[in-house]
């Protein structure tokens, strides 16, 4: 049954990314508008979103390959993809936080950081309670 949550969740944590790197690619193809919209220059959000799809792909990957070591009853697999998920969701929140606090100013960009690494945080739950896939 754990498998089974576990399954789902990573799931919907790759499902979620995907939809957040389509988002940073577009904003990448025109940074213009996001960066008048949180008020710094382009340059600067060229590189702010560049950092968010790293941590993104990483977060994406984890989540797909944990899938995959699910799928495949292959626990190292698992283990090593989760909590790659959980690393790379950990590092998106804190760059969320710290990003929104002191460089874009925005509370929205702060509370979608915590998401992150709450989302981490599951992740990492996940990685420790499934023990035999």
């Amino acid at each position: 049954m754990l498998r089974l949550v576990a399954m789902s969740i990573f799931g919907l944590m790759f499902l979620a990314e995907v939809g957040d790197i389509y988002g940073l690619v577009l904003t990448l193809a025109s940074p213009e508008t996001a960066a008048d919209r949180f008020g710094i220059a382009a340059g600067t959000e060229v590189v702010r979103s560049s950092v968010l799809l790293i941590f993104a792909l990483l977060v994406a990957g984890g989540a797909l390959l944990a899938v995959v070591g699910l799928l495949a009853r292959l626990p190292l697999l698992f283990h090593r993809s989760a909590l790659a998920c959980a690393v790379g969701y950990l590092a998106y929140g804190l760059f969320q936080v710290a990003d929104g606090a002191l460089q874009v100013r925005a509370g929205i960009v702060v509370v979608a950081g915590l998401i992150y690494i709450m989302l981490g945080g599951i992740a990492y739950a996940m990685h420790r309670s499934t023990r035999s896939v």
